[in-house]
């Protein structure tokens, strides 16, 4: 069977499907070699100092992300030096600094509604007061087991750490 030569006219999409495959396997190549995995550098921040609640500091590539909760930006700001002292020059501080005023509000709000609404705490009375998310539990009760009911709504509450209970007996 003879070879039929291409013509000018075939020759030009050709080359062009050609080009453009190439592109892309050079594309998904380079794609592929600056994707890495997320090294855990948590620790080495802890053994410097860092102390924020929750920190997470992960290096992504050639970035530093660093996340938590404080209510100290000067916490903040020292964990970012800590980056730079260990001689990572990208990074991402993501720590949020929180209003302890603002999540006590909150939590005493959020706590005393959902007293309010569980129906095995009826004809009880409760005072919610909260420091830093540890909160003082007053009021009254019928049974031990509404005590008891009453500190395990309030532990799930976002932003409690601990409940202290001081109640007395209806």
């Amino acid at each position: 069977m003879a070879r039929v030569p291409l013509s000018q006219e075939t020759k030009g999409p050709i080359k062009m499907r050609l080009t453009v495959l190439l592109l892309f396997a050079v594309l998904t190549l380079a794609a592929a070699l600056a994707q890495t995995n997320a090294v855990d550098l948590t620790p080495a921040f802890i053994l410097n100092g860092a102390v924020i609640e929750g920190l997470t500091v992960v290096q992504i590539s050639d970035v530093v992300v660093i996340r938590g909760k404080t209510n100290d930006a000067v916490k903040s700001q020292a964990v970012s030096r800590i980056a730079n002292t260990l001689g990572y020059l990208r990074v991402a501080n993501l720590i949020v600094i929180r209003d302890d005023a603002a999540d006590d509000a909150a939590i005493v709000y959020t706590g005393q509604r959902r007293l309010e609404l569980e129906p095995g705490l009826q004809g009880c009375r409760f005072r919610i007061a909260s420091l830093r998310g540890v909160i003082q539990l007053t009021g009254g009760v019928r049974r031990d087991a509404q005590e008891e009911l009453a500190v395990y709504i309030l532990s799930k509450v976002d932003g409690v750490k601990e409940v202290h209970p001081k109640l007395a007996r209806l």
